[in-house]
């Protein structure tokens, strides 16, 4: 039969977002059902039509786990429909997680903890997880083409806000390229609504809702499925895809019955039934898509999200870091004794908790107050882990004689850096007797410039995924700005430090309580400024930026991202401040920023857990906090339920962050060395040599007992090798991200290789 046409159903499933995950949201005495009920309500429904042939697409393993433990007699049933083809277990991980933000090991462990379910349930060999599924992920790391490939995915698909132009495959930072599953000729006939809560019991349960708590909304209309198959018949391709997209729906028996009429109206000149994404890939042509000159950069995607709910960010990669250096010592007791064994299930748990932290609508700050309290549930139950391995956060060092300087005004030398400050903040930093930082002007009020590290507060009117109305003025000169060097109330200076502390005590409404205290001190080899800032924070519509002016004019500057580095340019021509494609020129950045001068010179910027950074021509600047009030499509089932207050982030709030000024060079591997230093509480340290221009971001015991893992990651963005010096032979076997074999074992005591620009390695030691 020369025309085929598949229907393929696609059920989105968020673990967290207008709903919690696995708890009831309550407010004003309604009860939101939490997603785990919506999703068991669709796996349900999906057993009750496979027969019929209704397919699925879903793989985020934390949604399979929960559900199959609460229906352990279902697990049969879904394993042989996996075997049939009826269910795509897609490669998703244990949540379609956010790959900018997090940890770098936190992209990996969210592949690698899934593993076991996917092996339980459809084995190794399933077609699905050949399919790097990336669904409503806001943007995606430079590298993760790398990071599929070496999960064993063939293809990734569903690049979503950003993709790649059509017929390309998707090229990463390092060389490696992915073809990209979402151009393949085909129609729509989407639903999307909501169950909202029962009317009678208002979400608790009753009757009336079969004990449910909700008034299912399923299918609302039937002709857009017919008519998309109609127009997928008579497109002239060979073959086409009519896609079905829902959100909360359960499959409906209406669109069985329209397939099976479809099949019937077309017999013997197309086959129309239900199919499934592998038989897409199978049928796409997948090397005929071009790879371009240069790496594309899917960023950025909902830059808002960067930012809001900014403890999110911070405690999920505090929480990654501190888990790694358990990891790395459960390793070293283990290499001491010569004899590996499993890490410990409450490690995995804890592991768990923190990547699904990493989903796209959780660290991304997107969710419902009621679901982040179940969030940093999560993250107290993983510190309680790191707690008992007795890993705490290194303590801020006791600062004490501070004196208030005559006029507010002077010099002091810390370290290598010449600072010349006032009650505003720094007016010179100089380093070798060089001010690389100059003078960004302000647009109100013109007696000063910005000075370097200085707060600035803005408007900022937008929802949690960005702002949505463009600042007054030019970029360089926001006319709603207030710096706030002009609201301190006192600067303090030691040998070692200087502080300032202010309060806005101004008249605008939509400030209740800014009151900060931002402490300076010089790093251990005297080479940048360590900046600690306390904030009191109760605003309506604002933002709480840093602002370094830098002396260039150059558009280009670097960002760290997971496992490497990339260069973006601003381009003011790319602002956008419309829903889902909101471009504001601000980019997520891991552990360092830099803007080189000229040769050997230049202002890099350290942080933790601030992932939000733009360059302008003349200064950095990246944001601490904002208060977004517009709902978008927040509410839990388009109802008056409006629990997200918490996306304003009132309360205290701490952050860290380093200026590091040089004149001397600074090279991206030194970078990455001293941004990994900045944020583990203490290094992860492999107990054997390691030479090359490598970072170690993870040295653990492999999951099945027998080894240890050792991952590097190429830190100079070139081409170089690796040398590891064991100190006794061992069988050393290459492996990929979920620790399986890639080549032969060898035996050695001195392990080497040779390593392309960014690449990620990984071994076995037994």
């Amino acid at each position: 039969m020369a025309k085929f046409v598949m229907v393929i159903p696609h059920h989105h499933m968020d673990p967290i977002w207008r709903r919690a995950f696995d708890r009831p949201a309550q407010r004003d005495g309604i009860i939101i059902r939490p997603y785990a009920e919506v999703e068991a309500a669709i796996f349900n429904r999906w057993l009750e039509l496979a027969g019929a042939g209704y397919t699925l697409c879903e793989g985020q393993a934390a949604v399979w786990r929960l559900y199959l433990q609460r229906n352990k007699k279902n697990r049969p049933a879904v394993a042989e429909l996996a075997k049939s083809g009826n269910l795509d277990m897609v490669f998703a991980g244990e949540t379609i997680g956010d790959t900018n933000m997090p940890a770098a090991e936190g992209i990996v462990r969210n592949y690698l903890l899934a593993l076991p379910t996917y092996a339980e349930l459809v084995g190794e060999d399933h077609p699905g997880l050949k399919i790097g599924w990336l669904n409503d992920a806001f943007g995606n790391s430079p590298n993760m083409p790398q990071v599929l490939r070496q999960c064993g995915c063939q293809v990734a698909a569903r690049l979503s806000y950003r993709s790649v132009p059509k017929g390309q495959a998707w090229l990463g930072i390092d060389g490696t390229s992915i073809p990209v599953l979402d151009n393949y000729p085909f129609t729509s006939a989407s639903d999307f609504n909501k169950h909202l809560p029962c009317p009678t019991c208002k979400g608790h349960g009753c009757k009336q809702c079969g004990k449910s708590g909700m008034v299912w909304a399923d299918v609302t209309q039937t002709a857009p499925l017919a008519e998309a198959i109609d127009k997928a018949v008579a497109m002239s391709e060979p073959w086409v895809v009519v896609q079905l997209d829902f959100e909360e729906h359960r499959p409906a028996g209406k669109y069985v019955d329209i397939v099976r009429q479809a099949a019937h109206k077309y017999e013997g000149t197309c086959e129309v039934r239900f199919g499934s994404l592998h038989e897409v890939m199978e049928r796409v042509d997948l090397a005929g898509q071009s790879v371009p000159a240069a790496p594309h950069d899917l960023n950025p995607g909902m830059p808002g999200c960067y930012v809001t709910r900014i403890r999110n960010k911070q405690r999920t990669r505090q929480m990654a870091y501190e888990l790694l250096v358990v990891e790395a010592s459960l390793a070293g007791e283990a290499w001491q004794k010569g004899r590996p064994k499993a890490p410990p299930k409450k490690l995995d748990e804890a592991w768990r908790g923190v990547v699904f932290n990493q989903f796209h609508d959780a660290i991304t700050g997107t969710h419902i107050d009621q679901a982040n309290y179940e969030l940093m549930d999560m993250l107290d139950a993983a510190q309680g882990v790191t707690r008992k391995y007795g890993i705490r956060p290194p303590r801020a060092p006791r600062l004490g004689g501070f004196e208030k300087p005559r006029d507010n005004r002077g010099t002091i030398q810390l370290g290598k850096l010449d600072v010349h400050y006032d009650l505003h903040g720094i007016d010179r930093l100089l380093v070798d007797g060089q001010d690389l930082f100059g003078a960004t002007p302000r647009a109100v009020p013109m007696d000063r410039p910005f000075r370097v590290g200085e707060l600035v507060l803005e408007d900022d009117f937008g929802d949690a995924w960005g702002m949505r109305k463009a600042h007054a003025g030019s970029i360089q000169g926001d006319l709603s700005a207030v710096a706030l060097g002009d609201w301190n109330t006192a600067v303090e200076v030691s040998s070692t430090a200087l502080r300032w502390t202010g309060h806005y005590h101004g008249s605008d409404p939509r400030i209740a309580r800014l009151k900060w205290t931002v402490t300076a001190t010089i790093s251990k080899d005297g080479r940048r400024l360590n900046f600690m800032t306390d904030v009191e924070w109760d605003t309506h519509s604002k933002r709480l930026r840093v602002v370094v002016p830098v002396q260039s004019s150059d558009p280009t500057a670097t960002w760290e991202v997971p496992f490497g580095f990339i260069d973006r340019t601003f381009d003011a021509s790319q602002l956008d401040y419309s829903d889902w494609k909101s471009n504001t020129m601000e980019f997520p950045a891991l552990h360092w920023v830099r803007k080189r001068i000229d040769d050997g010179r230049g202002v890099a910027i350290l942080n933790k857990g601030l992932p939000c950074f733009r360059w302008t021509p003349g200064r950095w600047d990246f944001s601490l906090l904002r208060s977004p009030e517009m709902p978008l499509c927040s509410y839990p089932a388009g109802i008056e339920f409006w629990d997200i207050d918490g996306w304003r982030d009132a309360g205290h709030h701490e952050f860290e962050y380093a200026i590091w000024p040089y004149t001397d060079d600074l090279t991206e591997a030194e970078l990455t060395r001293a941004g990994y230093a900045y944020n583990l509480p203490l290094p992860l340290g492999a107990p054997f040599a390691i030479e090359g221009q490598v970072i170690v971001t993870a040295w653990k015991l492999a999951q099945d007992g027998k080894s240890w893992i050792l991952r590097v990651q190429e830190i100079a963005g070139a081409d170089s090798s690796l040398a590891v010096d064991l100190g006794a032979e061992h069988t050393v076997t290459p492996c990929d991200l979920l620790e399986r074999p890639t080549g032969q074992p060898i035996q050695t005591q001195h392990y080497e290789a040779n390593l392309h620009k960014h690449e990620i390695h990984t071994v076995r030691i037994v």
